[in-house]
Formats: structure tokens, C-alpha cells, sequence
């Protein structure tokens, strides 16, 4: 069957949410062989069937082991266009992110999801990876020198520790080099401007814009 560009990554994305790995290495090896831009399988495809799947799970229409399937399915089709996104586009980064979920939160798959999506907009990040304690965000920062900081947390306890690590950062002497923006669905933009972040979204996409607006807002500054 010949599939349009667009026809492609809706049908990715359709396979992610049906839970069809083996269909998402299919369509995924095409996209990429027909030329389809590596940010657009990802963000268009893979990332936006993760999306709905997302969006499912907090309306219970699906479950926590669907979730992990899902997650799993993303994986498959992000292991074959993740080296091309890198390649292609780390040259024309908007800025550098050190991520990791927040301390006493293992959740990764949100944070796995979003990734990518901040890859594809032209965002180098280096991922810390889960219960990412208050000195291993200071001690990325400096190694990386990152614009953007991001908190990732599943659970509102753990979005409490936030001002933990803002505390952590001001003592290093390094709060004001950087913005902080708290992700997952547990987050909110005015309790993270209270606990000391920059801001927060629950959607990686609209996370972007969010992103794009603090790069400026630092820039200016600095």
C-alpha cells in the first residue's frame, strides 16, 4: 500500500495507540525511507500516538499495563529514527536541556516521551534519567551549562520537591543561569512559580513554546 507523508505518520501514530509494535517498525522504516523529515516521524507519529494514549489513560479508557505496552511500541519506532534526529538536526539547536525525573519519582515513560519531542524542535538534552537527586541536577548544570532545567514528576508529593532542587541550585550559585520547567500530569504553572520553577505544562507540545518563551526571557536578560 502507498502511503502519503502525512498519511504515514497518522498511521504511526494510529499503531502506537493499537498497541502494534510490529506495524510501528514497519511504517517507521518506511517514513524514513521515503524521506520524511526525522522530527516529523517523531512528532507527528510516534510522540503524538503517545499522546492519545496519554489522554486515554487519565480517562481510564486504557490501563497501567496498556500504558507500559504503549511505552514499548514507542520505543520500537523511536530506535530506528532517534540516531537520524540526532545526526541531522543537533546542529541547529535552539538551546541545551538537562531533564530527569524528579527525586523519589521512577516514572519514566513521560519523560521518555517528551524527549524526543524537544529533540525534534531543536533542543539538545541530556537526559539524567528518574529519582534525579537535588546534587546530580547541580552537578549536570555545570558540566552541561544547560539554558533549561526540566523537572519531570508523575505525582504531586514529588512535585513538592521542586523547591528542593531550586534551593539546591541557588546555593551552587547557578539559579540565575538557568530556567526551570516542571513537566508530567501532576504539574501546574502557578504551585511550580511558587516552589520556585520558571513554569510547568503537562503537554510536551505546548511545553515547546514554553520553552522557546524562557530561552528568550534569559537571553534577554543575560
Amino acid at each position: 500500500m502507498a502511503y502519503s507523508g502525512s498519511e504515514l505518520v497518522k498511521e504511526i501514530a494510529d499503531a502506537v495507540v493499537n498497541l502494534d509494535a510490529a506495524k510501528v517498525r514497519d511504517l517507521t522504516d518506511k517514513a524514513v525511507r521515503a524521506g520524511l523529515a526525522p522530527s516529523v516521524i517523531v512528532t507527528d507519529g510516534l510522540s503524538r500516538g503517545m499522546k492519545t494514549v496519554g489522554e486515554r489513560f487519565r480517562k481510564n479508557e486504557m490501563f497501567l499495563p496498556e500504558l507500559f505496552v504503549a511505552g514499548d511500541v514507542f520505543y520500537a519506532g523511536l530506535k530506528l529514527v532517534k540516531p537520524l534526529l540526532a545526526g541531522r538536526e543537533r546542529e541547529h539547536a535552539i538551546g541545551t536541556m538537562v531533564i530527569g525525573t524528579i527525586y523519589g519519582d521512577i516514572h519514566t515513560v513521560g519523560k521518555d516521551v517528551a524527549i524526543p519531542v524537544f529533540e525534534a524542535a531543536g533542543l539538545n538534552v541530556v537526559d539524567l534519567g528518574i529519582a534525579v537527586p537535588d546534587e546530580k541536577f547541580v552537578e549536570a548544570v555545570r558540566q552541561h551549562k544547560p539554558e533549561i532545567v526540566g523537572l519531570g514528576t508523575y505525582m504531586s508529593s514529588t512535585f513538592m520537591h521542586t523547591s528542593s532542587v531550586v534551593e539546591a541550585l541557588k546555593k551552587a550559585g547557578l539559579r540565575d543561569s538557568v530556567k526551570i520547567i516542571c513537566g508530567g500530569p501532576a504539574v501546574d504553572p502557578r504551585t511550580a512559580r511558587t516552589l520556585g520553577a520558571d513554569d510547568a505544562s503537562d503537554d510536551a507540545w505546548d511545553a515547546i513554546e514554553k520553552i522557546k518563551k524562557l530561552l528568550a526571557a534569559l537571553r534577554t536578560r543575560q
